[in-house]
């Protein structure tokens, strides 16, 4: 297993050390804000990352022979386009977005799961089909559709790190890159096309808390201080926490100044507390996990293997940087969770399935250096 030895223990080190920053962040908003137990955020996350294991386990044991069976993209497609479309139908809202989905009293956020299903949907039909001129135009047109639907609930960040996967695969399947970039081209002009639309029919949907967003550009203007509320706070974090921090448990920020210290803005905190170093070792752990699925992804003969490393690499990075953009002011805020330290159930147990996904890689690159896996 070349690399996957690596890649299951720096798993399992992000897993101990969200679980130790997501106590650290949470217990005030879970007595202060929630009127619940001081473990009550940790307790979640725990079990959440003990379905994202067991999920892990399944992914790394099934067999690539799975998805050559004639049924199985259907349902990939199937699913992922169901739920997006039930979503947008019958999800409920949360801060002007509609995202979330609640089936037999179980809530989980849909688009972390397309997520996984756009890299197996593509990395199958390349699989089985080539990287044929039909193909191209036909996988294009379901990324897009994808992209869409997601833009339509609406969650940019989710729908750029969506199209990023999508291009991120379709350069390393064998694309032309010039043909790529006229479709984009095309692609583009129809979403400003589209945009203008919306706006002139249905201007809510750019609606004042969307482009709040933009604050970023000047937070501290007096006009505009209350949608920079949350970034202003997280500049407070991050200053006070200097080199080496306030120590663990130190936060002040977290205790009523940042409304979801343990989500989508955990690294300020992370900087509050643990100073510099706790920023770089955070970043080291992700990093060290991109590059190791990237190792596996291209040492690996098979295709599947190959194009899903591919994906999972541009799906963590992508978000990560999404992630730290935003919460440092060089990029509008996007609402994406840091991968793996944020807490949230359905981005641990998926990112733990697609790290599956890659161990099962990794396990298919020994096999076949020796010689006991015939097929691509």
């Amino acid at each position: 297993m070349r690399g996957g030895r690596l890649l299951l223990i720096t798993y399992l080190l992000l897993a101990v050390w969200s679980l130790l920053l997501v106590y650290s962040t949470s217990y005030g908003v879970a007595i202060m804000r929630y009127k619940v137990e001081p473990s009550y955020f940790f307790n979640r996350q725990l079990l959440f990352y003990g379905f994202g294991i067991l999920g892990l386990l399944i992914c790394s044991r099934l067999n690539v022979k799975l998805f050559y069976h004639r049924y199985t993209l259907r349902i990939l497609a199937g699913t992922l386009l169901g739920l997006l479309a039930l979503v947008l139908v019958t999800g409920s809202a949360t801060n002007n977005a509609q995202r979330w989905l609640s089936i037999l009293g179980v809530t989980f956020q849909p688009t972390e799961m397309v997520k996984l299903l756009l890299i197996l949907v593509m990395a199958t039909v390349l699989m089985k089909k080539g990287c044929g001129q039909r193909v191209q135009y036909w996988l294009l047109g379901f990324v897009f559709l994808t992209v869409a639907l997601v833009f339509l609930q609406p969650d940019l960040g989710t729908a750029l790190i969506l199209g990023i996967i999508g291009v991120a695969v379709f350069l390393t399947s064998g694309v032309g890159l010039s043909r790529l970039v006229r479709v984009a081209t095309v692609v583009f002009i129809f979403v400003l096309f589209a945009a203008v639309i919306i706006y002139l029919f249905h201007p809510d949907f750019f609606s004042s808390a969307k482009l709040g967003r933009f604050a970023y550009l000047d937070p501290f203007n007096t006009d505009n201080l209350d949608a920079s509320y949350q970034l202003r706070n997280g500049y407070f974090a991050i200053g006070s926490g200097g080199i080496f921090g306030n120590g663990l448990g130190g936060s002040i920020q977290k205790l009523g100044y940042l409304p979801e210290p343990h989500t989508d803005f955990i690294m300020t905190i992370i900087a509050e507390e643990l100073g510099v170093f706790g920023v770089i070792w955070t970043i080291f752990l992700l990093m060290l996990l991109v590059f190791t699925t990237l190792y596996i992804g291209v040492r690996s003969p098979f295709i599947f293997d190959s194009l899903v490393c591919i994906g999972v690499a541009t799906w963590i990075s992508v978000q990560t940087f999404l992630n730290l953009g935003g919460v440092s002011g060089i990029i509008p805020l996007t609402g994406v969770p840091l991968p793996f330290i944020s807490y949230g159930g359905s981005s641990v147990i998926m990112l733990s399935c697609a790290v599956g996904f890659v161990l099962a890689a990794a396990r298919r690159n020994g096999l076949a250096k020796a010689r006991k896996v015939v097929y691509l």
